[in-house]
């Protein structure tokens, strides 16, 4: 090893056998140090612990603060890189609450205002944004349900026989069966990783299977009113003449004794009790992060209006604009005065009516020119009205912008004929596809 490179460290030696160790030329560590970008810690995180990981990201956010970048440009940030770096963190620790809001809030304004320095004005709520497209969101991760999801493949390896330092280490200290897992008690004196593993108990025991043989491994999870320990085996919760249980007193005894009297007594020659992991009704003999977060991700209704938003060749900044349309959460200016903003409330396009999303989009002249003009040229395939479309409710709400502060909009034919060269060069961009082959024959403008 490389004297200049390695350090060691130690605990619990005297000074003379510090002194002696010392004599080989390794320099001495002091905890806590970080290893491959992770603090090494047995305790909960400090502030200063997983500054890291926030500088980290800041680093990202101040890098990527430019006007260029869509919507659907900073959500496809948030969704690969820095999900990244916080997967990494979260499938080793159990994030504060404190970190996971940070991190959450520097998202947020990131993906709503382009700049971390500046006020989220979210349009969206995260617990929104964190659904699948399917339910309404855009298919963001919850940080705080991936870390539950990443931390119960801790609990699996306990169980799964795995000849890991980690495992073996914990069977030492922690757990010397897997049935002690399920007993022991929660104390001060455990590292702060190993208590949020036993807080997780009671999900882990929903997503274990246990196939009893010898019955060492299993708990048996007895209760007081079987004179059962709680902190005993299966094979040590019967012998040569049965089960040692109580006479039953309650319905819920009588069906245990009838399921116990339907299965093979444990014996040593079976071998040892085997686990599997059952995380959406199929029992598989190895842990999956997909399927348990299937389980635990956070749902909403489905939407039957997403296929029509997120469809496979839509424009990115285009569906996204759609989606927070369909949601009725543009700042149009009735939502604004609902808020108690002391703004005009008609439209900044015609004048005359209330804005609204349905009378922007819908009902304003100026849309309705362009939507009669559409309708004349629009073709039959539903995949080009839902291009068109995206395409003209983004144009609408950008001369409703440029209204708003400039004072100056488009000709409707300017509008049109940039709606126009928007199309045709979706349907180029795509025309390697079979859908879109035939498309431009459709839209004869």
């Amino acid at each position: 090893m490389n004297r200049e490179k390695t350090e060691l460290f130690h605990a619990g030696l005297s000074l003379a056998e510090a002194n002696e160790l010392s004599a080989y030329g390794y320099s001495s560590g002091t905890l806590p140090i970080r290893y491959l970008g992770l603090p090494l810690m047995h305790r909960k995180l400090k502030v200063g612990e997983y500054s890291p990981l926030i500088d980290k990201l800041h680093i990202r956010f101040q890098a990527w603060a430019t006007k260029s970048l869509s919507f659907a440009g900073r959500a496809l940030l948030l969704k690969t890189v820095i999900t990244g770096l916080v997967i990494f963190w979260i499938s080793t620790f159990s994030l504060p609450k404190s970190c996971i809001n940070k991190i959450e809030s520097l998202c947020s304004k990131f993906l709503w205002s382009g700049s971390i320095d500046r006020r989220a004005n979210a349009k969206v709520s995260w617990k929104t944004l964190c659904l699948p497209k399917a339910e309404g969101g855009i298919g963001l991760i919850n940080f705080k349900r991936w870390n539950i999801t990443l931390l119960l493949r801790f609990v699996w390896l306990l169980f799964s026989g795995s000849a890991s330092l980690w495992v073996a280490w914990h069977r030492l200290h922690n757990c010397h069966s897997s049935y002690h897992f399920w007993s022991q008690p929660e104390v001060q004196s455990q590292t702060w990783n190993w208590r949020c593993l036993l807080r997780l108990r009671d999900l882990a025991s929903s997503f274990l299977i246990s196939e009893i043989k010898d019955g060492q491994s299993t708990s048996f999870d007895g209760t007081r009113r079987l004179r059962i320990r709680i902190d005993v085996c299966v094979a040590e919760a019967c012998n040569d003449s049965g089960w040692r249980l109580s006479n039953p007193r309650s319905d819920e005894e009588v069906n245990l004794h009838a399921y116990l009297s339907t299965i093979m007594f444990p014996s040593p020659e079976l071998g040892s009790d085997s686990f599997a992991w059952d995380a959406d009704g199929i029992v598989r003999p190895s842990y999956s992060s997909a399927k348990t977060w299937e389980v635990l991700r956070p749902r909403g209704t489905i939407q039957p209006s997403t296929k029509h938003i997120w469809f496979s060749g839509a424009t990115s900044k285009h569906d996204f604009h759609m989606w927070v349309t369909n949601l009725n959460c543009l700042p149009t200016r009735d939502k604004l005065s609902s808020w108690g903003m002391q703004v005009p409330t008609c439209c900044c396009i015609c004048t005359t009516e209330p804005e609204s999303r349905d009378h922007l989009m819908l009902s304003c002249p100026f849309v309705l020119t362009l939507w009669a003009e559409i309708r004349i040229r629009l073709g039959s395939p539903s995949v080009l009205k839902m291009l068109v479309v995206q395409t003209l409710v983004y144009s609408v709400w950008r001369q409703r912008n440029n209204m708003l502060h400039s004072n100056c909009i488009s000709p409707l034919l300017v509008v049109f004929k940039d709606i126009n060269r928007q199309v045709i060069n979706s349907i180029y961009a795509l025309k390697h596809m079979k859908k879109f082959r035939n498309l431009l024959l459709n839209w004869l403008i």
